[in-house]
């Protein structure tokens, strides 16, 4: 089994320097999760602060073992002042 983890962030203009600097601190950290197979970050063309976040875990305990990190944790504490509007979906292959 794995699961698809597809995050959608649109990111405040303002504040978008402090995103992209928080995000290449944690990408780092991410990389080294337990369970992650793959993880990038994509500008999709012709969008503006728009970013997808697409990650494959072998488990959901894996990705909630990344939810509950701390360092993952201090980054997520401060989403609040750059993202406008996000969603998640995740996907489950039985394979």
């Amino acid at each position: 089994m794995s699961v698809l983890s597809v995050f959608q962030i649109e990111v405040n203009p303002a504040t978008e320097q402090g995103f992209l600097a928080d995000a290449t601190k944690t990408l780092p950290l991410a990389k080294k999760q337990k369970g992650l197979i793959y993880l990038g970050v994509f500008t999709p063309l012709g969008e503006k602060n728009k970013y997808l976040v697409l990650s494959e875990w072998d488990s959901e305990a894996s990705i909630e073992a990344w939810r509950k990190d701390p360092e993952h944790n201090k980054v997520m504490a401060k989403a609040g002042q750059y993202v406008k509007n996000h969603s998640v979906k995740r996907f489950v292959s039985k394979k």
